[in-house]
């Protein structure tokens, strides 16, 4: 970690835990001079809505995590984390976990996921029925893209299996993974949702870019959240979930390349089976494939 990294950490810290501070009193806890403590607050504010007015620093109630107060959960906020999937781990069921940055991120694959600061980086811990936890997959991705359309009026679409595009640049990824214990799966639902953030892939965009101004995080946190507390209501209808689902995959009709461990399918993606299989049609005929068989699915067209 850098010097400089270290001090916007500090300082973010400083304002997660008080919202606003003297100017001078950042300088006392960050120990350097005011014009570097000037120049940090500027940076930061890129990726946060924290701004500087007469010598105060202040950041937003709506943008800072830590002031977020979950109904029903156990809640644990870090301003650096290796992983939220891996802290989850350690805690108890409907718990949520949430780092501004993540050094260890995964996503499928044991791909690395790169979590930098402006962005939302959580982990939601949730014990459900196996008939919930079956649907996950279709149920996760239908809620991200609510919210997007809903709350931010972005057109944001899905791209098989769980990611959230748009334009066909990734804006959100989905990791999901469980346990049995007892009759009753505990669900690790990872999400990682570029918000104001800068992505690092030129392949990934923010809702900051796409709206054109600073989204104050806790809003989406606060919907995700309601809703996941409510699994069970939010996957009472599969067919219309699927339905849903359908309806704002991207993937669908496209010609794409699919990279296996037995080599490449290259194709049209014809449809989705019943148990979330992709349907790929080449000279060959016919091909069914799950997300753990496809390594990367690409676009082609």
């Amino acid at each position: 970690m850098t010097s400089e990294l270290a001090l916007k950490l500090e300082l973010l810290r400083l304002l997660s835990e008080h919202d606003e501070i003297p100017v001078s009193e950042a300088v006392k806890e960050l120990g350097v001079h005011q014009d570097e403590v000037l120049g940090i607050a500027e940076e930061l504010s890129r990726y946060y809505m924290i701004k500087t007015v007469k010598s105060r620093i202040s950041w937003s109630p709506g943008d800072n995590p830590r002031r977020f107060k979950p109904w029903g959960w156990s809640y644990l906020y870090k301003i650096v984390s290796g992983s939220t999937m891996v802290s989850a781990r350690q805690m108890s069921p409907w718990s949520i976990v949430l780092s501004e940055l993540q050094v260890q991120g995964k996503g499928r694959h044991g791909k690395t996921w790169i979590g930098n600061l402006g962005g939302l980086w959580v982990t939601f811990k949730a014990s459900v029925a196996p008939q919930v936890a079956q649907l996950l997959p279709v149920a996760i991705p239908v809620l991200l893209v609510r919210t997007l359309r809903d709350k931010l009026v972005v057109d944001a679409e899905i791209k098989w299996p769980n990611d959230i595009v748009y334009k066909g640049r990734k804006i959100a990824g989905v990791l999901l993974e469980g346990e049995y214990v007892g009759v009753s799966i505990v669900s690790y639902i990872g999400v990682g949702l570029n918000v104001n953030n800068d992505p690092p892939l030129e392949t990934a965009e923010s809702i900051r870019n796409i709206v054109g101004h600073h989204v104050p995080r806790n809003r989406i946190l606060s919907y995700i959240s309601g809703w996941i507390s409510r699994l069970d209501k939010l996957t009472s209808r599969p067919e219309e979930l699927r339905k849903e689902y359908m309806e704002h995959l991207s993937t669908l009709g496209r010609r794409v390349i699919a990279v296996t461990s037995n080599g490449e399918i290259k194709g049209v993606a014809r449809d989705v089976s019943e148990y979330g299989e992709l349907i790929i049609e080449d000279e060959r005929g016919s091909h069914r494939l799950t997300s753990g068989e496809i390594l990367q699915l690409r676009h082609a067209d």
